[in-house]
């Protein structure tokens, strides 16, 4: 995907690595090593001149409009978890094998489902989590609204009021899929069926891949750290059997 908001974000944060990078900051931080006896107890010379210029320099940049280095390296770190999801996934392969319609519903209902797995380990970063959360589900949208463009002839009103849907629908969605996962299977192949199946017959064998499906990958992605999450660590959606 080839997002407009993401090239500007991706752009800002390259600006803000060079500056970095050209003052060697990166390096003295990750390469100082803890010294061993009496260096212990007297800090490094190069560790304190390292922090200082952090950290007058984070408080020079986050004062200039749009620069504030946290946010623009959630929002884009954001942006790049849902890219992860929608290059990377068996869209295909996962309608095929559970007998979902090879609709744009079923691909939007996929992608739900892993935006939430995502969101909800984004979650756990409190303040910035929140906002990798709110750009993740942003970029969801705007993901959508570039794929409604390209359904052909449709009802542009019909298209709105179903897109609106979609909108309400993904809150209760994931209130279902938040309660799920802290419960046991029943309730989370319950919430699993309701919306992926629309509450029509399916396969117990297939919901219960799902349910698996996503307990795995949660279990994944809880693994993370917040500098991993933020890095952007590929998530493997590998299928049950692959796993």
């Amino acid at each position: 995907m080839n997002f407009p908001r993401l090239r500007a974000i991706r752009h800002q944060a390259r600006v803000i690595a060079n500056i970095y990078n050209s003052r060697g900051l990166k390096s003295c931080k990750n390469t100082l090593k803890p010294q061993l006896g009496a260096s212990q107890r007297v800090a490094s010379t190069v560790e304190v001149k390292s922090e200082q210029t952090d950290g007058f320099l984070r408080k020079m940049l986050n004062k200039l409009p749009f620069m504030n280095i946290e946010r623009i390296r959630a929002q884009s770190s954001a942006y790049l978890l849902y890219e992860n999801v929608v290059d990377k996934l068996y869209y295909v392969e996962l309608f095929e094998r559970y007998e979902l319609p090879d609709t744009f519903f079923s691909w939007f209902a996929i992608t739900e489902l892993h935006v939430w797995m995502l969101c909800a380990r984004a979650m756990a970063e409190g303040d910035l989590g929140q906002l990798i959360r709110n750009s993740i589900v942003e970029a969801l949208w705007v993901d959508v609204a570039r794929r409604t463009k390209q359904l052909g002839d449709v009802n542009p009103a019909a298209l709105r009021a179903q897109v609106e849907e979609l909108s309400h629908q993904l809150q209760a969605t994931f209130i279902a899929y938040d309660e799920g996962i802290q419960s046991d299977d029943i309730v989370l192949a319950g919430a699993i069926w309701r919306r992926l199946y629309q509450m029509q017959y399916a396969s117990p064998h297939h919901v219960e891949d799902f349910v698996r499906y996503v307990r795995q990958h949660m279990a994944q992605l809880d693994r993370l750290t917040k500098e991993q999450l933020l890095a952007v660590r590929p998530v493997k959606w590998e299928l049950i059997d692959k796993m």
